[in-house]
């Protein structure tokens, strides 16, 4: 089993390895910073095997530095490494905490699953349980057919059966008040977990009413406990399970669930003393405006979140609400507070520790900040399509960091991209990555989808002159409604 001493000494041969091809390039570390677009403190701390950074900087690096393919290959032996260490930890955490209820669902999907791979549930939108996808290069990726449709319910079944057991389902308002002990909360984190993992597999939309059923069956049982130690554990368990079922509402398109599951968590978690989980929470709340083009909303929102957090907050949160910040700043057509709002997410995430961050920021990895940088830039196109060559290539970084096992956010991004290279008047391009997004996006269940295939047609002049592309444009519209 990989340790902690093992991935540290990974990064100091990998910041050795940066360090000499610097000077063997004759280069100071100012010099290095500059043309990659970093600052020397980073440098520095990479060098010295502190950092470890994206791979954005590493292909930047090795660009700079022509390092003959050495320095992408260090990083990515040293990425592997790390994911491998984060699985066999989430795995011996899962099998101390869950113990029976691990091997009860290991056939079905590993509960963890979602979590060690970084999947994002909220950049991702939810796929059919019974369609594969294909990435951008039209390569066919995650569970597919009758497969992917009978471990989804075999999962489900598995969830179903540990929260009937649980005795939380029975709950009413009328529940007799009594004491709430550590397993209780065990049980909601546990139920919670499962459900979540789902959530990362195949989307909320497919499953939100179960999820919201369970998530307000919480609520009664933190009304009807008796006060007592436990209960800040317990009402911190009730927000998670919320903002979940806020989560997989917004995912359907039942804004109005989302919305209310969203005001419970944020409440709960706020009288729980749980700042992190209320910033979580009105990001999903910034993340639903921004759906709504309520950009002004969504602004105001992450703002409240990042003021509210004060000295609690952690790298992994301001990146995700600095990004944020940058896409509805972008949106408003506020380009260079934008930009710099991007900046400042990409230092706090090069100051992310995960073995620091709560449980459930683990979705937050590289792929979703170059995702952001996507949104940023294809905006920016929008007004100037100087920058449209930028937001290919950031789209395609994105895809690339999540890889094929994070089916959701591939596929959400494969439709950014798409738009991307209409922007960039790439048109045989866009055709190919779009035929390939609107044969998914009929078989998808998560309404958010369907809305972002449906906007395409807003990258498309009407007036082009490329047939390929009118027939794709009239296709989008018939099939999907006009762009809003």
């Amino acid at each position: 089993m990989i340790d902690r001493q093992q991935l540290q000494e990974a990064r100091q041969a990998l910041g050795r390895k940066l360090a000499e091809w610097r000077k063997a390039r004759q280069l100071i570390q100012d010099d290095l910073a500059r043309q990659v677009h970093s600052s020397r403190s980073t440098v520095a701390m990479v060098e010295r095997g502190r950092q470890v950074v994206d791979r954005i900087f590493w292909l930047q690096c090795e660009s700079v530095l022509d390092a003959e393919g050495e320095l992408i290959d260090a990083y990515q032996a040293y990425r592997q490494l790390e994911d491998q260490h984060r699985v066999e930890k989430a795995d011996a955490a899962r099998r101390a905490r869950w113990g029976v209820l691990a091997d009860s669902v290991n056939g079905a999907g590993d509960p963890d699953s979602g979590l060690t791979a970084a999947a994002s549930p909220e950049d991702g939108n939810a796929l059919d349980h019974r369609v594969g996808t294909s990435s951008a290069d039209g390569q066919t990726v995650g569970p597919s057919g009758l497969e992917g449709d009978r471990q989804r319910r075999k999962l489900l079944t598995s969830i179903a059966a540990v929260a009937a057991g649980s005795g939380l389902l029975g709950l009413t308002p009328n529940t007799t008040p009594r004491r709430v002990g550590v397993g209780d909360v065990a049980r909601i984190e546990a139920i919670t977990a499962l459900y979540r993992s789902v959530d990362y597999e195949v989307g909320g939309g497919a499953l939100y009413a179960e999820v919201g059923r369970f998530a307000e069956a919480t609520s009664v049982l933190l009304a009807s406990a008796d006060t007592g130690p436990g209960n800040a554990s317990l009402a911190t368990a009730v927000a998670a399970a919320r903002q979940l079922a806020g989560w997989t509402a917004f995912d359907a398109g039942r804004h109005s669930d989302a919305g209310r599951h969203w005001l419970a968590a944020e409440r709960t978690s706020v009288a729980a003393g749980n700042q992190l989980l209320a910033a979580r929470t009105r990001y999903c709340q910034a993340r639903q405006f921004q759906h709504l083009h309520h950009n002004q909303d969504a602004l105001a929102t992450v703002r409240l979140a990042h003021d509210q957090l004060g000295r609690e907050a952690t790298p992994a949160l301001l990146a995700m609400l600095r990004g944020a910040e940058a896409a509805s700043l972008a949106a408003l057509g506020e380009h260079a507070a934008a930009v710099t709002a991007l900046e400042q997410a990409s230092g706090h995430f090069e100051d992310i520790d995960p073995d620091q961050e709560p449980d459930w920021m683990r979705f937050y990895d590289r792929g979703e900040l170059l995702a952001q940088y996507g949104r940023v830039y294809r905006d920016l196109a929008r007004h100037d399509r100087r920058h449209a060559d930028r937001a290919v290539e950031w789209t395609q970084a994105a895809i690339a960091a999540f890889g094929p096992q994070n089916v959701r956010s591939t596929v959400l991004n494969t439709v950014g991209l798409c738009s991307a290279l209409a922007l960039a008047g790439e048109p045989d391009r866009a055709i190919a990555v779009g035929s390939t997004v609107i044969s998914q996006a009929q078989r998808l269940t998560s309404r958010r989808v369907r809305d972002r295939v449906r906007n395409l047609a807003r990258d498309i002049s009407p007036d082009i002159r490329h047939s390929g592309m009118t027939d794709f444009r009239h296709t989008v519209i018939r099939l999907f409604g006009a762009a809003v």
